[in-house]
């Protein structure tokens, strides 16, 4: 098992991985609406990670360097699909966000256990981590929800990227 100092290396890399993810995300669907939302969750994923780092920092030190196969086994927990231009309708958002859902369920629940099994400064990181993750949860349903119920996006959505 991990060390803690391994496990938030990881989440590092997965924050970022999670950054150019939604990144991919963007370049894959039509709806401009769609495209601000995935833009505005690959900036708070690369923002989550740089949070990550400056208590990496605070911890002191670096930890050992996860191999190749620990770190994709990881980020497979997580992110599990592979994103390419056919693995979404280009033109489905829905799908999209029916993706983002899933992956930020996952992570919730990857943080979750982590903390479990933590030092109670460790938890309080991964419980700053979880509150960040419920945050993008709640926006991808909320859209999800609304165009489900009538095709239109959420209110205030174009706000965020600007």
């Amino acid at each position: 098992m991990a060390n803690a100092k391994e496990i938030l290396a990881t989440a590092i890399e997965m924050e970022h991985f999670g950054s150019e993810y939604y990144s991919k995300f963007e370049d894959l669907v039509a709806s401009e609406k769609a495209k601000i939302l995935f833009r505005s969750l690959a900036a708070d994923e690369k923002d989550h990670a740089h949070i990550l780092e400056i208590e990496m920092a605070n911890l002191g030190g670096t930890p050992k360097p996860l191999s190749d196969r620990k770190l994709k086994n990881y980020l497979k927990q997580v992110f599990p699909e592979s994103i390419h231009k056919d693995s979404i309708h280009a033109k489905d958002a829905i799908s999209a966000i029916k993706l983002g859902i899933m992956t930020e369920r996952r992570s919730i629940e990857f943080y979750t256990k982590h903390a479990a099994r933590a030092s109670p400064k460790m938890r309080k990181i991964f419980a700053k981590l979880i509150k960040m993750e419920i945050v993008h949860l709640g926006l991808l349903e909320e859209n999800l929800q609304l165009l489900e119920d009538d095709g239109s996006w959420y209110g205030y959505l174009p706000i965020l990227e600007g």
